[in-house]
């Protein structure tokens, strides 16, 4: 054990050691049964609660009397609620009288309305909140430092860009008008009660010397009033400070650089112990070789791979590491970030079948550690991860989200739909009832063109469909629901506070599913979260003058982001997933440090938004690089254990990544001995990664050829579905046999195949009600006939902006068209509808079909069939062929008497009129070539290959083959998907 040291008291516990072990059996040996009587100041609360399960293990559970641990926070605890009263005794009526930090969100809310209330704003309150978080925290970094607001305007001389005068004097929001604000509010900063508070505890101990023992861990001093406190503690009669990680076996030249050089990881070690007043020599290393996870040789390594840029020349005379360094050192380098998630996933899976051993995952990347939780929860393994869920990615905070975008939109369907299928979701009803009913309302209304805006616009199509009554009754209840909340946001700009208690209330009543006591919305630990967060902003909520609620969406996820949530119970005991900041303190039997790419491990210096690095180094702030250095420092540290796997992904969102500078440094510095880290070890987690989403077994999947009875198979189809019919089978069997039809998508605008509707109906009136003579006036009373064939869907934009002009054009066209047509032909009829019988093999087959317009020559008075294209006609060959035979069928029924108004007469011309509203904008085309045969034998050819097709399918033994002829592909195919087309074809592309 140690000898007594001299003041300052500071040791320092290697990273090879495992630092809150050895912290805890020391304490013990030290003070024993009067352990209580001690305070340890710690850098977080997570890090105190690693020192309190140090001490069960350490004493086997026993009961013990633990001391007093308080965190005081560090410089990267900044999303982590700090705690300022670290136990003073009594410094007098000075601190009792210190102002309450002001909350959080009413400060966001008031930067937010300063930041609206400057001229050159012109965004509105959501877009102020995200400016105003942004500048909270540079609020925070000034007075973390110690610095003062006035000097902001000291740092503008001439030679800065203008864009930085800009910038400064948009700063002046803080310094100018934020004190009197604040003086108003009786609130200070966090970040400055604490400040006051650590100095206030400094002065006060100072003054009276504590009698108790006081031991300071784990911090590195980063914030100028820590570092005062470890000073003060290192001096204090019975204080002791203890470092984590400080390098022994970097050479002393190259200490004396680190003071300037903020990106290596004992930079701030360094400026620390400057501070203190002492070397690296006057420390003392705590150790107890029972808690050694690594040899010193490993620690050797990563100082001379890290060494200072300025002196790396020296590795031309270093030596071989030890080969004892790199035992329990593995690298795995994954092809992207699922496949990463995936191996540590594994690892860590792997680790539970040693008992008793402990794997943890440290990583800075949230979606990372994200991932590898979601990878866990296929073995059902809840972990524990350090960084929690912000609120607005918890159910509770979705729920809200989606609740404040379902009214902003005015229940536009996929904002509605997506709000009513929350799982929280249940409206005063059991929740699987509450389910069916939005599947039902789904289906009766949704998919398609939307419904009239808001609750009662859906309410109004509701009633007129054909839903059961008591869907309809419970959308009436919705409707009742949200009454409240849509006449406000009717009201255009609102007060605040009354639209908070009125949307909290439609959120909670929402979430209460039948005979519950109450909403489902505050149960759990989110609920909580989710419940203070509204509590919190109610009572800010005076801060907002008058709001307009269609912002509330973009300010909800403005003021939920970042608010983090951690779970408090029902995590596994041996796997969990750290921040580098508690890896620093904590150990386990394998640690996996994920995401070493640079970006992300260390992270991305970044610009600063408010002052370039000239002027925060004028101005007092630390530099980018500092927090190159304290990440570094972490990875320092957290390369100690046992086991250690390092991982990263090769191309993220499938862009390269570049690997961790970390990583490059220790292989350029191994490769100069001809050695390297261990990659090899890691194929066997690549092997069980690639197969842990693989089927047990890969059966080729055959084309289908389904037989149904011939019962079974249609006796009835339209003209234009014989053509269906011929290219593709299964589409025949899947709409008419298994009666499956697409569904429309929700909420959509009008199709191509609306369009024709539209156009056919508009150019249907027009001859309708102008059979013999056209008016004068007829390009305008043809676009009349247009618009009220449009309809409401001329509000569509799409519609309006790019359908209409196009139908303007058609107009014309047509108009000209039939002048000169007229002068030849008759309308017989439009939109005329026909049958005829086939005799066939098993049954009799009904052909139906609808000719788009039956012209009658005023010459000899054969007929003409006219079919209207909005989009490409079939081409010659294929009508010539029989592969699109509906004209051709069209004219047989003709000739047979299938038209009851139109008697029999010779079939002279099919033609197709191509209504494109291009250039040109119609087209008149006859559907076969000069040579082709003449219309009564192209029909006599396709009643004849019909008759054909009819006995085969007629045969029980004819399947119904998706896609028989590759070559004559069906141009609008809603069934390739149920065929699986993709998975049996060859040639395809899989994805």
């Amino acid at each position: 054990m140690i000898a007594p040291l001299k003041s300052p008291n500071v040791l320092n516990i290697p990273p090879e050691y495992a630092f809150v072990d050895v912290l805890a059996r020391e304490l013990l040996r030290r003070h024993g049964a009067s352990l209580s009587e001690i305070t340890v100041l710690t850098t977080t609360r997570r890090a105190a609660r690693a020192l309190q399960s140090a001490f069960l293990r350490e004493t086997a559970g026993k009961p013990l009397m633990l001391p007093r641990m308080r965190p005081i926070g560090d410089v990267e605890e900044d999303e982590l609620l700090l705690e300022g009263d670290i136990g003073i005794g009594g410094p007098g009526k000075k601190l009792l009288s210190l102002p309450p930090a002001i909350d959080p969100l009413r400060r966001q809310l008031l930067l937010s309305r300063l930041i609206q209330a400057r001229s050159d704003h012109a965004g509105g309150i959501a877009e102020a909140a995200g400016l105003a978080t942004a500048l909270a925290r540079f609020l925070d970094q000034v007075q973390t430092e110690g610095l003062d607001l006035a000097d902001l305007k000291k740092l503008v001389p001439a030679e800065y860009a203008a864009h930085w005068q800009i910038t400064l004097e948009f700063l002046e929001i803080l310094s100018l008008n934020w004190p009197a604000i604040l003086s108003e509010e009786g609130a200070i900063d966090p970040a400055l009660r604490r400040d006051l508070l650590l100095r206030a505890q400094v002065a006060h101990w100072q003054e009276i010397p504590p009698v108790a023992p006081i031991y300071a861990v784990g911090s590195t001093g980063s914030i100028p009033a820590t570092a005062l406190l470890l000073k003060t503690v290192a001096n204090l009669p019975n204080g002791t400070v203890v470092l984590p990680g400080l390098d022994r076996h970097l050479d002393a030249d190259s200490w004396q650089t680190l003071p300037r050089d903020p990106a290596h990881p004992q930079h701030g070690l360094a400026l620390l112990l400057d501070k203190l007043g002492i070397t690296r020599e006057d420390v003392e290393d705590l150790t107890d070789e029972e808690f050694r996870t690594s040899t010193s040789a490993r620690a050797a390594l990563l100082a001379e791979a890290l060494r200072p840029a300025t002196t790396s020349d020296r590795w031309q005379q270093a030596a071989a590491p030890a080969e004892a360094a790199l035992d329990g050192i593995r690298q795995l380098d994954c092809l992207d970030a699922q496949s990463e998630a995936q191996s540590i996933a594994l690892l860590m899976r792997e680790a539970l079948e040693t008992d008793g051993k402990t794997a943890v995952l440290i990583t800075p990347d949230r979606d990372l550690s994200r991932r590898v939780g979601s990878e866990l929860r296929r073995w059902n393994i809840d972990v524990d991860d350090s960084a929690g869920i912000s609120l607005d990615q918890s159910p509770p905070g979705v729920f809200l989200r989606l609740l404040a975008r379902l009214i902003e939109s005015e229940a536009e369907p996929v904002a509605l739909l997506a709000a009513l299928k929350h799982p929280l979701a249940a409206g005063g009803v059991a929740p699987d009832v509450f389910r069916r009913h939005v599947r039902a309302l789904e289906l009766a209304i949704l998919r398609g063109p939307r419904p009239a805006s808001g609750f009662a616009g859906i309410n109004r199509a509701l009633a007129t469909s054909s839903a059961d009554e008591s869907g309809k009754s419970w959308f009436q209840e919705l409707v009742d629901l949200a009454a409240p909340l849509e006449d406000m946001v009717s009201y255009g700009d609102v007060d605040f506070s009354e639209f908070l208690k009125c949307f909290t209330q439609f959120a909670e009543k929402l979430s209460t599913p039948a005979g519950a006591e109450g909403s489902a919305l505050w149960r759990g630990n989110f609920g909580d979260a989710a419940a203070g967060f509204l509590s919190e902003l109610l009572r800010a909520a005076d801060v907002i003058d008058s709001f307009d609620p269609n912002s509330w969406p973009a300010l909800l996820d403005n003021l939920m982001r970042g608010r983090m949530v951690r779970p408090q119970y029902g995590l596994h005991p041996r796997l969990q997933i750290w921040g580098p900041i508690e890896g620093r303190l904590g150990r386990a039997d394998l640690v996996i440090l994920g995401g070493l790419n640079e970006g992300s491990w260390p992270p991305d210096a970044g610009n600063d938004p408010w002052m370039s690095r000239p002027m925060r180094e004028k101005f007092g702030l630390p530099l980018p690089e500092q927090k190159i250095g304290l990440s570094a420092h972490d990875f320092q540290q957290a390369f100690g254990a046992a086991e250690v796997v390092m991982t990263r992904a090769e191309k993220i969102d499938g862009t390269p990544t570049v690997p961790s500078r970390w990583l490059l440094r220790l292989e350029t510095f191994l490769k100069k001995f001809g050695m390297a880290l261990d990659k090899g070890a890691a194929r066997p987690t690549f092997d069980w990664q690639q197969q842990l989403d693989q089927p047990a077994a890969v059966e080729p999947v055959l084309a289908p050829r389904p037989t149904p009875p011939v019962t079974a198979r249609p006796r009835r189809l339209s003209v234009t579905r014989i053509e269906k019919w011929i290219k593709d089978p299964y589409s025949i069997f899947a709409e008419q046999i298994l009666k499956l039809s697409p569904l429309d998508d929700i909420s959509t605008d009008p199709s191509a195949a609306d369009k024709g509707t539209f156009i056919h109906a508009a150019l249907e009136q027009f001859i309708n009600h102008y059979p013999d003579v056209l008016p004068p006036d007829a390009r305008d009373k043809l676009l009349e006939l247009g618009r009220e064939a449009f309809g409401d869907v001329l509000s569509y934009p799409t519609v309006w902006a790019f359908w209409w002009p196009r139908f303007e054009r058609i107009a014309d066209w047509f108009v000209a068209f039939e002048t000169a047509r007229r002068k030849k032909f008759r309308t017989l009829e439009t939109e005329v509808k026909g049958t005829i019988k086939i005799p066939a093999p098993h049954a009799e087959f009904v052909l139906s079909g609808t000719a788009d317009r039956i012209d009658i020559s005023k010459t000899d008075g054969s007929l003409s069939i006219i079919d209207y294209k909005t989009g490409a006609p079939p081409s010659i060959t294929e009508v010539e062929t029989g592969v699109s035979p509906q004209l051709a069928l069209e004219a047989a029924m003709l000739t047979r008497s299938g038209f009851s108004d139109i008697a029999a007469a010779p079939v002279e011309e099919l033609a197709y009129i191509r209504l494109s509203g291009g250039d040109p904008a119609g087209e008149f085309r006859s559907a076969g070539g000069k040579k082709s045969p003449p219309p009564e034998m192209l029909a006599e050819e396709a009643y004849d290959g019909l008759l054909r097709l009819i006995a085969q399918f007629d045969r029980q033994a004819t399947p119904y083959l998706s896609c028989p002829r590759p070559d004559l592909p069906y141009r609008f195919n809603d069934y390739e998907h149920l065929a699986r087309v993709k998975e049996w074809s060859s040639g395809e592309d899989p994805e």
